[in-house]
């Protein structure tokens, strides 16, 4: 961000300044990650108050807070609503900041992945900046437009929703001139009560485009497909079928499960590899080359980019252990459609030899969860699982599942919780096996890849 003192800060936002008028170099809303020069804003949870972690904030180097009540001794600007205040600061940093090109990354599927690929390709050409893991929301997007270094040229910005018009303020505040859409699913139906919302919600981005915007849209997607109707600035399609601009073909998968394929686009075609496994992310890597080449990145710098490309953690990260056994931690999230595709990246990693699938639950799925999750349980069966184990009483519908469907029950095990999955695996587990492990994020999963590392 721009260095401002805390005054000026306080005016921005209505507020009340209390003690020293302190310069401001960074804003956070993570105790853990407050640097000298840090502002921390106090949010409200709803298990914990970042009221009580002021002090930690100070302590790692913070010289400042944003509060809804002045803490002792801690140069603080005093407001009302500490949310609202900070989208009113990310607001204001945008808009002190025109010359900024800001790329928005939507979907219901693959937006971490996207922005990462997408940062790596920008970053050839322009000082870039990206949203950091999976800051997508009303927190995360203001943090990474305060976050966003004086020197950049490009931000590329997640954006995630749960309710209608959240991506809409979203766009409000980070004004993209670019959005792309990688596809539109059923996560959080249960927040969003109809699969209609969700349509509706996903179209958000491009209908806050202006004439002089551009939409990046999935040709693969008849739902996204839909929405350039729905757009005053142009289109640009990527994906697989022949209409798209920026298209795979010659799609093959490497014995680590890793992509190869040309990439067809402007004219060009170049040879690709991808450095993360699993077929589904060449999508995201043709949504990342779409952002290229709109901002005037080459296919062929694109192409070099996307092979060293990593992305966040906990999205398809995979190791060896001492033992042998190679773990797919994939665990930051799950939905039907992103279950699906891990289990099938994991079977082509393990090809002959024994594949482990440890599940938890998918969150927010409403009143289609438990035929979801008895979908994915029959899936399981179907891509040839060798040993299936469920984390949590919500995921053992898949469990109850997979055994109707024919799994060999001494094949399947539902446990309580990850320390009790380790256990199961560390019994059973030998050289050469694959484990997928895979959960939405309340499960907490990665416990169980990391405690196998």
């Amino acid at each position: 961000m721009i260095p401002r003192r805390l005054s000026e800060l306080a005016a921005v936002v209505g507020g009340r300044l209390h003690g020293d008028d302190v310069v401001v170099r960074s804003v956070v809303a993570d105790s853990r990650r407050a640097v000298p020069g840090s502002l921390f804003v106090a949010l409200p949870g709803e298990r914990v108050d970042g009221h009580g972690f002021v002090s930690d904030a100070v302590s790692r180097g913070a010289v400042a807070a944003l509060v809804r009540r002045p803490v002792e001794g801690v140069p603080c600007v005093e407001v009302g609503d500490t949310g609202a205040a900070l989208l009113e600061l990310a607001r204001d940093e945008r808009r002190r900041r025109p010359g900024i090109r800001v790329v928005g990354i939507t979907g219901a599927n693959g937006k971490t992945s996207t922005k990462d690929m997408a940062a790596a390709i920008l970053a050839t050409r322009f000082r870039t900046h990206a949203s950091p893991a999976s800051f997508n929301t009303e927190v995360g997007l203001p943090v990474t437009i305060l976050g966003t270094p004086p020197d950049a040229e490009v931000v590329v910005a997640e954006m995630g929703a749960r309710h209608v018009g959240d991506v809409a303020l979203l766009c409000e505040i980070a004004r993209p001139e670019i959005v792309v859409v990688t596809n539109v699913g059923v996560a959080h139906l249960e927040v969003f009560g109809s699969f209609e919302a969700i349509v509706e919600a996903s179209a958000e981005p491009v209908e806050a485009l202006g004439p002089d915007g551009l939409a990046i849209l999935n040709a693969d997607d008849p739902v996204v497909r839909s929405y350039a109707g729905r757009t005053r600035g142009r289109v640009l399609w990527f994906g697989r079928s022949r209409e798209a601009e920026v298209r795979a073909e010659d799609v093959a998968l490497d014995e680590e499960g890793r992509a190869r394929f040309s990439l067809v686009a402007g004219g060009e075609r170049h040879a690709t590899e991808l450095a993360v496994p699993g077929e589904h992310m060449v999508g995201n890597a043709l949504a990342a080359a779409a952002v290229g080449l709109a901002l005037g990145v080459s296919p062929a710098e694109s192409a070099a980019a996307l092979k060293g490309a990593k992305v966040s953690a906990w999205r398809m990260e995979t190791f060896t252990t001492a033992a042998g056994v190679r773990v797919v931690n994939d665990a930051y999230n799950a939905n039907p459609e992103s279950m699906a595709a891990a289990l099938k990246a994991a079977r082509w990693m393990a090809r002959e030899g024994r594949l482990v699938a440890v599940l938890g639950h998918m969150a927010e799925l409403g009143p289609i969860s438990l035929a979801e999750h008895e979908r994915l349980g029959e899936l399981v069966v179907r891509i040839g699982v060798d040993r299936l184990v469920t984390v949590g009483e919500q995921a053992r519908a898949i469990h109850r599942a997979a055994v109707r469907e024919g799994m060999e029950p001494e094949a399947a095990v539902a446990v309580d919780g990850p320390e009790e999955a380790v256990r199961e695996l560390r019994g059973w587990l030998r050289a050469g096996d694959v484990v997928l492990v895979k959960g939405s994020r309340v499960a907490g999963l990665e416990a169980v890849a990391e405690a196998l590392r």
